[in-house]
């Protein structure tokens, strides 16, 4: 006789019991150890016990009262049925014990004939219960919409992949935060897409509003997976608003508009949820006014390049008005003349050409492009980086039609309006013109630089030594910069340039008291030795340095080495 009565509160012992006592144990079977059960309640629970001896050694329940770690009513039905019977066995909802041994012989569509349908309902549910491929089988022959059952299965594989990567005090920490949301994503997708496609429409907003809840319900060291998880809830409500009856989407706006600020989930997440109820459940009156109040913006923005914005957490938290009211139309059923008629009144806008240009590229209308390009290099004229990304195209397609006079003048452009650009942007203008135009083009172009690194980047690279040593010299940190060409400048500027290190070594030697200042000085003094009459002085300053300072053997150590 098992030993387990002990462990139960007498209110859930009795309970159990009277489950056991009315057949909720649907099924039950013992292996050596074990015993593993199927027990109604407000849903069919799998219950698992495990024995070591006579004593409970390990229990569980899937009901959320065991879930506390509690022994529960379901545990004790299962143990009450068990203890009838020592022998392999299960049990049926009339109490009807059926031994493994029972039907041996007997030809199973002989069984099947003979049992009603009650029994037969009971064995299906126990395999459905007992082998997922079993219950997809099983679903896929009845072809029936999803019952409560079913929506309570996957409502329970939801839980577990929270439960999954959660460790103590069901916290998803940073390192699993990213699997945990690439599974749920999948899992909400592949699940809702098929309740989507069998029309099973509340039932797929049941179970992805049930997983969204619950993430907002959840501790996680967030770095993003929140926001992706939610937007995978709205995608899959938009598709079901889309698409089910009406009573289904008066009953889904009927949930949103008790839930969006009743603190169901954090606040954070339900701005999502207004959003949707704002724009998503929106009646055609509510959309007409919501463009109203967009109009108003993009009437504001007129004579600007960028259109005012709004804030939305699904579209962008910054989304441009009249990209938001290109949406909204769409949403009222507006057809593509209306609004390409809208769009092209508005090509002030960066965005609204943007679409333009992408539209003729991806048409091959290179001509419609090479235009659009240059309105908006006229009308973008506060943004240098936009110009310059617009040039970039154009010079590529110039080439590709071999318009090269016309490449040639993009460049030279390209090249003066952004300083950004780069040496290759210089050398590939450079190639385009003959000797007698880059003599008197390229000081115009190197003068046009406001840096002083890419101007002497660029004297280097033409090789006007004269005017790179005075563009050095004439600034007040000019160390780095002969760091970086003063071997190009060594047959003509030895002098003032050793002059220059002989003062940043001279001064680096009276504070130099650690390992890193005296490997500071010496890479100084052997870059000095490259140069004309270097090697002299820096002897001259070594012998100096050791009888300076005779207290830092270190130091002297190493100037020694560079006296031999």
């Amino acid at each position: 006789m098992l030993e387990w009565e002990e462990y139960f509160e007498p209110h859930i012992l009795e309970r159990g019991r009277s489950y056991a006592r009315r057949g909720a144990v649907k099924y039950i079977s013992r292996h050596e150890d074990t015993i593993e059960a199927i027990v109604e309640g407000t849903e069919y629970y799998k219950v698992k016990i495990r024995f070591s001896g006579c004593r409970i050694a390990e229990s569980y329940c899937s009901c959320p009262y065991a879930a506390g770690g509690y022994y529960c009513k379901h545990m004790a039905a299962a143990l009450c049925v068990a203890d009838t019977e020592d022998e392999e066995s299960y049990v049926l909802g009339d109490g009807t014990i059926v031994h493994s041994d029972a039907s041996e012989g007997i030809p199973v569509a002989s069984l099947i004939s003979e049992a009603n349908r009650d029994q037969l309902e009971e064995i299906l549910i126990k395999l459905a219960c007992e082998d997922d491929k079993i219950e997809s089988r099983i679903r896929a022959s009845l072809a029936g919409a999803p019952g409560k059952q079913d929506v309570l299965a996957l409502k329970k594989e939801i839980d577990n992949i929270f439960y999954t990567y959660s460790g103590r005090g069901n916290f998803i920490d940073y390192h699993a935060a990213m699997d945990f949301a690439h599974d749920l994503i999948l899992y909400l997708e592949n699940e809702t897409g098929r309740l989507l496609d069998d029309g099973d429409y509340y039932a797929a907003f049941d179970i992805s509003k049930y997983a969204y809840v619950k993430l907002g319900n959840w501790d996680i060291d967030d770095d993003g997976e929140i926001t992706m998880i939610s937007a995978c809830c709205y995608e899959i409500w938009q598709r079901i608003v889309q698409n089910c009856t009406d009573p289904e989407k008066t009953k889904i706006r009927e949930w949103f508009i008790v839930h969006s600020e009743d603190g169901t989930v954090a606040d954070y997440m339900e701005d999502m949820l207004k959003d949707f109820l704002r724009y998503e459940l929106a009646s055609k009156e509510e959309l007409k006014e919501e463009i109203r109040l967009l109009d108003e913006l993009i009437k504001e923005s007129s004579g600007l390049t960028r259109c005012k914005s709004v804030f939305t957490c699904y579209y962008g938290y910054s989304i441009e008005a009249i990209e938001f009211r290109i949406i909204l139309m769409k949403r009222l059923g507006a057809d593509e003349k209306e609004i390409d008629d809208f769009r092209r009144k508005h090509m002030n806008f960066q965005s609204v050409r943007k679409y333009y240009i992408q539209r003729a590229k991806a048409e091959n209308d290179t001509k419609e492009e090479i235009r659009l390009l240059n309105e908006s290099k006229r009308l973008d004229t506060e943004s240098p980086y936009l110009i310059h990304s617009y040039s970039e195209r154009l010079i590529e397609l110039y080439h590709v039609k071999k318009e090269y006079s016309l490449e040639k003048a993009e460049r030279r452009f390209d090249f003066m309006s952004y300083q950004s650009a780069g040496i290759e942007d210089f050398r590939a203008y450079r190639k385009m013109c003959s000797e007698e135009e880059w003599n008197k083009e390229k000081t115009e172009l190197i003068e046009s630089r406001n840096d002083i690194d890419k101007k002497c980047e660029l004297m280097a690279e033409e090789k006007l030594l004269h005017e790179l040593f005075e563009a050095i010299s004439g600034q007040e940190k000019k160390l780095s910069l002969f760091n970086k060409y003063g071997f190009l400048l060594v047959e003509n500027y030895s002098d003032p340039i050793l002059r220059e290190y002989c003062k940043y070594v001279s001064s680096l030697a009276d504070y130099a008291r650690n390992r890193s200042s005296y490997d500071e000085l010496i890479r100084y003094l052997k870059r000095m030795q490259q140069y004309k009459d270097g090697p002299e002085i820096v002897r001259e300053l070594c012998r100096e340095w050791i009888n300076r300072y005779p207290t830092r053997k270190v130091m002297i150590q190493e100037l020694r080495t560079m006296l031999r």
